[in-house]
């Protein structure tokens, strides 16, 4: 045996020996967990691109929902990080059906003004982390029987977006200058609430499971059981999102959040010719997103032996716009008897993209159904899948399909830029009775 391989084993003996006799002092009350100390931990970061993208998304369809519905017959989101504000159109543009709203996003400089700027609260300060991140770090997972804590270090971003709205007649132009004036606050901040999702890197929640002694993936493919643990140690809910057909996962930290928000700079031009004739007129406006975020993820356990993990892997220079949707009860108008048995969100890979709903049945639903198939039996008493594109509900058969038989939902001509979310709702009583009588159970 090597003499590296002998001390890593003298390490590890050294630590397991300390943490049992640590956890011997929490059993007893002399210590609490907060007061252990040296944990060894490693650390990445999250994904700021996919909270700008969150945010983004978010504050399209905000601004799209201040107008009546189908106002704008184009909608363009320019992905590229922008340097300036859109100061003209385009030539891509010109030829585009008007109405028409384009978004652009901007990233504010370290220096900008932000809420508690050089406090620890918000600004790595300090590199005294091996003691369960007992300084700035705010709480996240945590399973003292299991040795695992994860914690993060709280940011504050300011993001800005450009907008442009561009139509084919002053009339339209004056008309719609008058209304946002009056529809919303300028020059003055105001909060709006919502939720937004912090990447989660496979990287660390494999390292979780192998901790823990739940994989992150099971034989099947299946993260139903990592997933349940994770919820069941956590303060914050962990959603993921399926990539389409792929089946990937991406995972998240499903967390509220209060946007502080200012909409700056109205300004309409005077108009565009074309061919000697003016038909482009256009009103801009910028908004002022300031919100928390995230930085770095820690992970603390003495189970850690030399593990490195990369502390950045991004390369892509576009923010991907991803929709958080918020689910409440009350939207699902559930019944007696009725859950929400499944939710997951997902990014389709083409117009017409599938994704196979096996996964997201237990073996109950899937005989049931079977059953149901098999019998001639209407399925609404049983099973009741919804749809949701950027939070709003999209129409079975005309949007998407679904094949029971295969179990696999299949859209209709949909885009690959929006959000979408699968709510699955069972009449769970219905199943159980049904479950018992196929199998004559008592």
């Amino acid at each position: 045996m090597e003499r590296n391989d002998i001390m890593y084993l003298y390490q590890k003996y050294e630590l397991e020996k300390k943490r049992e006799e640590q956890l011997r002092k929490i059993a007893a009350g002399t210590v609490t967990n907060n007061q252990v100390i040296n944990k060894k931990y490693v650390s990445l970061m999250s994904s700021m691109s996919h909270t700008y993208g969150n945010a983004l998304a978010f504050i399209q369809k905000w601004v799209i929902d201040l107008f009546p519905e189908d106002t704008f017959k184009t909608i363009h989101v320019n992905s590229k990080i922008a340097h300036r504000q859109i100061r003209s159109t385009s030539h891509e543009f010109l030829k585009k059906s008007k109405p028409m709203i384009i978004f652009r996003p901007r990233i504010a400089n370290r220096e900008e003004d932000r809420f508690l700027q050089r406090t620890p609260m918000i600004e790595r300060q300090t590199d005294i982390y091996s003691t369960w991140g007992n300084t700035n770090l705010q709480p996240f997972v945590e399973d003292v029987n299991k040795d695992i804590a994860i914690k993060y270090q709280l940011n504050r971003s300011v993001f800005y977006v450009d907008v442009l709205l561009i139509f084919s007649t002053l009339m339209q132009q004056i008309d719609y200058r008058h209304y946002l004036e009056n529809a919303v606050r300028w020059e003055h901040p105001f909060s709006i609430e919502t939720c937004f999702e912090s990447y989660l890197s496979q990287e660390l929640l494999k390292i979780v499971g192998d901790l823990c002694g739940v994989p992150l993936y099971d034989e099947k493919g299946n993260t139903k059981d990592f997933l349940t643990y994770m919820n069941g140690h956590s303060v914050y809910p962990i959603t993921y999102k399926l990539r389409g057909s792929s089946g990937n996962k991406e995972f998240y930290r499903y967390y509220p959040v209060n946007i502080e928000t200012t909409l700056l700079d109205l300004n309409t031009d005077d108009g565009e010719a074309a061919n000697s004739v003016m038909n482009q007129y256009q009103i801009t406006f910028t908004i002022k997103m300031e919100f928390n975020s995230t930085g770095f993820y820690y992970l603390f356990s003495d189970k850690i032996y030399d593990i490195k993990l990369p502390k950045f892997n991004g390369e892509n220079t576009d923010i991907i716009p991803v929709f958080t949707d918020i689910i409440l009860k009350e939207d699902l108008n559930l019944q007696q008897g009725w859950i929400l048995h499944y939710r997951a969100s997902l990014r389709l890979e083409n117009d017409n993209d599938f994704v196979d709903m096996t996964d997201m049945m237990n073996d109950s639903i899937k005989l049931a159904i079977d059953y149901h198939l098999k019998h001639g039996l209407p399925l609404f008493d049983l099973i009741d899948i919804k749809v949701r594109k950027q939070g709003n509900l999209i129409r079975e058969n005309k949007d998407y399909e679904i094949d029971y038989h295969k179990k696999i939902l299949r859209f209709k001509n949909q885009d690959t830029y929006h959000t979408y979310t699968i709510l699955i709702c069972i009449n769970l009583e219905y199943v159980n009775q049904l479950i018992k009588d196929i199998y004559k159970l008592e």
